[in-house]
């Protein structure tokens, strides 16, 4: 069985790394023979990364050999079908769907987060060819209701949860991240992670942010920002670390999915803009505060009954005292990752379900 993935993959960006992994190991403890191919945007990359055979996403002729020969189009990645942050992307990657579909080709659009999209192109393509594909899982319920008012309603819309709650660290990232800690960790101090993104919209953030941060060291914390994309995220938050007076760590490293995970499970708290920082930290009980850029921020924080990170610096304060203060906390996060978790797996079993029907 060969099955093609489409998606923002090749690109350093962390999350989408984690997707690749988490969807390509579910499947695989399932269907041990399943072989990949990956579109991506640099296919070394991409091999190097995963061990997985990669072509360029841009190459037609490679995209249409490979998708002849597959038995299977995954288009999974959290938000491509959204036109906010370019017109392009999702005309490319519904291209992708349609000429998968053209040469008769099953497809689903794999835990998918969908939306924004404001153009009115954007608009029609997605529902014209998301009404031929065959399946549709989506991360969150925000989601499912944004393509059904779009008219995307033929395939079946399943909500079940984003991939990467399927994911585990191995021994090999957790001894890395160990021998990090040793060189970055000041003693026994609780340790704070910041995940922060250049985002136009939110402009004067930083310093009620670093306010916070400061805050949060005078109380015997130790801060440390971790770029989720490398090295896109290193200079915003060199600009955050930088306005606070107290001393931050920011790291300019660039990890793997798994050693990201490794990472993220040594913090006491996480405040992040970018979305799988946040579904990193619940999906190993870690506490997590929000900073909305995007609805989808705003619709993981509500499956777990949280409320986006306010712009005001005494309300913003008072949201990490309640999240610090909540002793519960960990085990309320920790139980609804489980069934996360699970909802997660039923991923592959549904993805693999189209070919056996094909």
């Amino acid at each position: 069985m060969k099955i093609a993935l489409s998606g923002y993959y090749g690109f350093d960006n962390a999350g989408d790394e984690a997707l690749l992994s988490a969807i390509t190991s579910s499947i695989k403890r399932l269907r041990p023979s399943a072989d990949f191919v990956v579109f991506s945007g640099s296919p070394e990359k991409t091999s190097a990364l995963h061990g997985i055979r990669a072509v360029y996403h841009k190459n037609p002729w490679q995209v249409f050999h490979e998708l002849l020969e597959a038995d299977l189009l995954i288009s999974g990645g959290g938000s491509i079908f959204q036109d906010v942050t370019s017109a392009r992307s999702l005309p490319y990657y519904i291209s992708v769907v349609a000429l998968a579909r053209l040469v008769g080709k099953p497809v689903i659009f794999y835990a998918q987060g969908v939306g924004p999209i404001n153009r009115r192109l954007s608009k029609f393509l997605m529902r014209l060819i998301g009404n031929r594909v065959n399946l549709i899982t989506l991360r969150d319920e925000d989601s499912r209701q944004f393509l059904w008012d779009l008219g995307v309603t033929r395939p079946p819309l399943l909500v079940t949860a984003d991939p990467v709650f399927s994911l585990e660290p191995g021994p090999a990232d957790q001894a890395k991240i160990e021998h990090l800690l040793k060189n970055i960790r000041s003693g026994d101090k609780p340790l704070v992670g910041v995940a922060v993104r250049k985002w136009q919209a939110l402009e004067g953030y930083q310093e009620r942010l670093a306010k916070l941060l400061d805050e949060l060291v005078s109380r015997g914390y130790q801060i440390l920002f971790i770029p989720m994309a490398y090295p896109d995220d290193v200079n915003e938050s060199r600009r955050v670390a930088k306005l606070m007076k107290e001393d931050a760590y920011v790291l300019d490293e660039h990890l793997g999915s798994q050693e990201h995970l490794a990472l993220i499970s040594r913090l006491d708290l996480m405040v992040a803009m970018r979305l799988h920082a946040l579904i990193f930290s619940a999906s190993r009980g870690i506490p997590f505060a929000g900073i909305s850029y995007d609805p989808k921020v705003d619709a993981f924080l509500k499956l777990f009954n949280l409320q986006p990170l306010s712009t005001g610096y005494k309300e913003m304060q008072a949201q990490i005292d309640t999240l610090l203060g909540d002793v519960n906390l960990q085990d309320k996060i920790s139980t609804q990752a489980q069934e996360m978790r699970r909802k997660s797996e039923q991923n592959a079993r549904l993805a693999l379900s189209l070919v056996k029907k094909s």
